[in-house]
């Protein structure tokens, strides 16, 4: 099984569309066998926020439901104002770190 790295960096403030495709992607990607990994990087880490975003925060809860793993940078998440209490369940802190230990496990890295 081959491993999907998804970095969305879009915010969806200014381009909710490309929030979706990076979404509808993975989903995708999840539907044909592979192992996908989303990061919300920059203003897509808004996304995280458990009330924000209905629409792709919905697809995104389906998505993980489907074992989809999502991380979200933490210092973008400080800048929006997100603490971990208001982050979507399942929905973990992430960082460059852990960014760059996904990306080099991946078979393909994809950005939104």
């Amino acid at each position: 099984m081959s491993t999907t790295l998804v970095i969305l960096q879009t915010d969806p403030a200014t381009d909710p569309d490309a929030a979706g495709e990076g979404l509808r992607f993975a989903g995708a990607a999840l539907a044909e066998g592979h192992d996908v990994r989303i990061h919300l990087l920059r203003g897509a880490a808004a996304l995280a926020g458990r009330d924000a975003y209905p629409e792709q925060g919905e697809l995104m809860e389906e998505l993980m439901e489907a074992d989809l793993a999502v991380s979200a940078c933490g210092k973008a998440l400080d800048g929006a104002g997100l603490a971990d209490a208001d982050l979507r369940p399942g929905i973990e802190r992430g960082s460059m770190k852990a960014l760059a230990g996904w990306a080099a496990a991946s078979d393909t890295v994809l950005t939104f």
